[in-house]
């Protein structure tokens, strides 16, 4: 299994969703937001992110991602296994 990080996101108040990311995950969502930006769209039954859903509405959807993956590695905020805090 590959290793994971994982990244809150905050989309309303009182609600905090926490993802696990792969490393494959991050490619995906950066080669589908280039696709977007070219108007060219990506088969999304072959991504990564496909099953990571809440009723409808798919994950990989959440404006805070882009902030939080983002294009650059640095530009990621994550909360590396085991330093993470319940009571933040």
């Amino acid at each position: 299994m590959s290793k994971t990080k994982r990244i809150k996101i905050f989309p309303a108040p009182h609600i905090e969703i926490r993802i696990h990311v792969t490393e494959q995950m991050i490619k995906d969502y950066r080669k589908c937001q280039e696709d977007i930006e070219r108007d060219d769209f990506a088969d999304c039954s072959k991504c990564s992110w496909k099953d990571v859903n809440i009723d409808t509405l798919g994950m990989c959807e959440l404006k805070q991602l882009n902030s939080l993956i983002g294009k650059e590695v640095g530009e990621a905020r994550y909360i590396a296994a085991g330093e993470d805090n319940e009571n933040e």
